[in-house]
This record gives C-alpha cells, structure tokens and sequence, in this order.
C-alpha cells in the first residue's frame, strides 16, 4: 500500500492509540481527532487519503460526520472508513447509506482494518481520474451528468450521438462508456453493437440510460456485453455510485486475471528451466551457459534502459535461447571437431525448433520470436531468417553478443576458452557486421564497469 496520509476520529484515547499503533507499521501517516468538529477543522487545514471515524461521539455524531464529508465538494472524494462497535445490521446499512466506503466493527479491527483500508485505497487510486464518455443528444442531461462525474473525480467527454462517439472514441481512450438509446444517427443500440464486434473495445465497460419500456432491448444488449443501465430519470449520485462500483469490480478483476498470468508465467518459467538443466546435462562443456547467457543479457538490457517488465520478458527469452537443442542429435551437438555442411544445417534447426516446443503458450510469441533471433546477424548474413539490422528483434540482437562472448570464454571439447581481453576484441571486430552497434556499445559499457569494480 502506497503512503498515505490518514485523519483518525475518535472521542477514546485508547481507540486512537490502538488505530495509530495499527497503522504504523503500513508506514501510514496518522492525524487525530477527538471529535467531529475537530475532524472538520483538520480537513480544512490538510489533506488527506482516508478518514477512519467512530459513530457513538458527543455532539456531531461520525454518521453526520461522513455525511458531511460526502457532501462537501472540497472533501467529497475522501474515502471514508467507519470503525464502531455498533455492529448490528442496521448500524452497518445507516452507515453505506451516508456515504461510507467501508464499516469495519471495533472488534475485528486487527485482522480487517488494514485490509479495508487497501481495498478502499486501491479502489480510489484507481477510480480516480478515469475517463467517462457520456454519449447522450440532451444537452440538459449532458451537463447534468458531466457535473455530478467531475465533481466524484472523472474526467468526462461528451458526444452528442452515437456517430460521434464512434469518431472521437480513439482519441479519448475512454475507461467507461455511458450511452443513451435513442439518438440521432446512430443510436446506443447500434452503437453499442459496433463496439462489442470491435477487439479494442469489447470489453469496455458499458452503462446504457434508458426508459421503463425498454426493457426487451434491455435483456438483449445485457446478452451482448452492455455492463449495467440506468434507468431515466435517475439520480447522479446513484449513477456515480454505480460507475466506481463497475470500474472497481472491473478492475479487481484485471488484478486477478494479472496474478493468474503471473502464476502461470512462474510455472512457464520453471517447466524451461527444468528443461534447459536437462539439456545441459547433455554436455559438462554448456553446463551453466544459459544461466551466463541471461546474467550478461539482463546486464546489457540495464544499460539499455530496460523497464522490469523488459527486462523480465528478456531474462525468459535469454533462458531458453538454447532450447531447441534438445532437438539436436547427440553426434552432432557433442562432437568435438569440426562440424560437417549437413551437421551444421542440422544444429541450425535449433533456433526455430524453440518456437515449436513452445508455440502453445500463451503471451509470449515476442518471447519465442527474441530467443530465436540470437543466431541473426547485423548484416543480414545469420539464420534462420537472414534478418538485418533492426529486422532483428533488440532482445535477439542482445542475446547473440552475450552469447557469444560466453562461448568464447568457456571451455569447449575442441578448444579451452580464451581470455576476457581476447574475447572482447572479438566482440568489438564485430560489431556493425555481425553485432548490432548500439547493442556492442552497451556491451563495452557493462565490461567497463565490471572491470572497474573488479580492481576496487
């Protein structure tokens, strides 16, 4: 959970305490307040991230206190926590319906405050600032709407019909559509069928305004994607309401989906690994090659400016560059003379061997593409497809110098490996004929500074 910064409401200075105590160790910032009033005159004074207050307090109770807070425009969009002891239904209902973001009762504080508070927090990070097209032909409800959406913190872009939003949807890269049905030109129906048949926007989120009698329409657009309506006449803060519970929903589950991608890609990762150890098995002489392979890689990668996410799509691609040798026949991968016309087409197979091995995994063709590019060359005279220049994939064009530069230096049945120095000097002959120049010269920087702290 990011750093936040938190206003505590409470009339007992043990529940204060014991609040404080819970969130500092989340490296959350506490304010405290005795009541209500307090907690006013602290919200005029600083901003905050949360408010977590009572209910059961002299004067302003902490219902009347969040019922403020939602209807203040300058504090509106404060996410507020109610933690009480009154904990029956009722008090819970009584406290959504003034607005709260979350009731946590006292006695549960320890194990479910902290956690309601990520929810929320998560919830408003990401709600906030999102992007609402609003395709509506009445300019009364356009303004109506794009008012009460800003005031909850959207960002709002109106189109007058549904030709309009089809023309400007691009450009606004909406986050949410929010359509009425019957309009000039192209109406939501239409609209909302153009979309669904479109791969960029067949999963946006979409909430139709409608009237009563349009129920039949209603069951058939619900069949074909439309998230949720609204039924006209309608109250803003309800329509509000509605759109942070869809874009929260919607994002829980893109965090889900993105866990799962992640623990599938974990499993990818150690079935390769698995596979590359037994590969190197094979041969004593490429036992550990791989592992150096994708150590130099990521280190040239970093002194490309690699994000994380580059760099971990490189690390994969790097560990597996050598996979399809498991295709490679004995007699010609463990040979220790000089390779035959027809074994060396053979042993080149191995580059596109890898992506058939791995084609039935999902997200990662860039991946098999990269690790069976190592082999290309600058110039345009490598395999298996004779790319040139930056035909060749960057991570392909990275792994080819790490590549070599680990065969040079490593001990092989025909020859021992040679020197760091005199490897380099390989390297920098080929660079721009065989090696792509940038790729060298992020190379050459990475050696340097392993040199220099090698002598420190």
């Amino acid at each position: 959970m990011k750093k936040a910064n938190v206003l505590i409401v409470d009339d007992s200075r043990s529940a204060l305490f014991a609040v404080k105590a819970l969130l500092s160790p989340a490296g959350i910032r506490t304010v405290t307040a005795s009541d209500a009033l307090q907690g006013q005159e602290a919200l005029k004074k600083e901003q905050f991230d949360l408010v977590i207050t009572d209910v059961d307090m002299p004067g302003i109770s902490g219902l009347e206190f969040c019922q403020w807070i939602k209807s203040n425009p300058e504090t509106s969009h404060i996410p507020v926590v109610v933690l009480s002891s009154l904990d029956s239904d009722v008090d819970i209902e009584n406290g959504f319906r003034v607005g709260a973001d979350a009731y946590v009762p006292k006695r549960l504080a320890n194990k479910e405050l902290i956690p309601h508070i990520e929810s929320v927090m998560n919830k408003c990070t990401f709600v906030k600032n999102k992007t609402i097209l609003v395709v509506e032909d009445s300019k009364t409800i356009q303004m109506v709407t794009k008012q009460g959406l800003e005031d909850a913190g959207f960002n709002v872009e109106l189109a007058d019909d549904g030709q309009h939003a089809l023309d400007i949807i691009d450009d606004v890269s909406p986050d949410l559509l929010l359509t009425d049905i019957k309009m000039p030109r192209v109406d939501g129906n239409e609209l909302c069928r153009r979309l669904f048949k479109n791969d960029k926007y067949r999963f946006l989120p979409v909430v139709v305004m409608s009237s009563l009698g349009d129920k039949p329409m209603m069951r058939r657009l619900i069949r074909e994607g439309v998230t949720a309506f609204i039924v006209k006449p309608f109250n803003v803060d309800l329509l509000v309401v509605t759109i942070e519970k869809l874009l929260s929903d919607h994002f829980q589950r893109m965090l889900e989906e993105r866990e799962r991608l992640v623990r599938e890609q974990k499993l990818t990762v150690g079935s390769i690994t698995s596979l590359i150890n037994a590969l190197e098995a094979r041969d004593k002489y490429t036992s550990g090659h791989s592992q150096a392979v994708t150590r130099l890689s990521i280190a040239i990668g970093r002194e490309l400016g690699f994000t994380d996410t580059e760099t971990d799509r490189l690390q994969i691609a790097a560990s597996l560059h050598d996979l399809g040798k498991i295709g490679v026949r004995d007699n010609v991968l463990l040979k220790p003379g000089k390779l035959t016309k027809d074994e060396f087409e053979h042993i080149k197979t191995h580059t596109v061997v890898v992506q058939d091995i791995l084609k039935p995994l999902h997200d990662m063709e860039d991946v098999l593409i990269a690790a069976s590019s190592h082999h290309e060359r600058w110039d345009g005279t490598g395999y298996p497809n004779g790319l040139k220049g930056e035909e060749i994939p960057l991570v392909g064009r990275i792994i080819a110098v790490a590549d070599v530069f680990d065969a040079l230096t490593s001990d092989r049945p025909y020859r021992d490996g040679m020197p760091m120095e005199k490897a380099m000097n390989i390297i920098s002959e080929g660079v721009g004929s065989h090696f792509c120049p940038t790729v060298g010269a992020a190379f050459f920087k990475y050696m340097k500074t392993l040199k220099k702290g090698n002598l420190s």
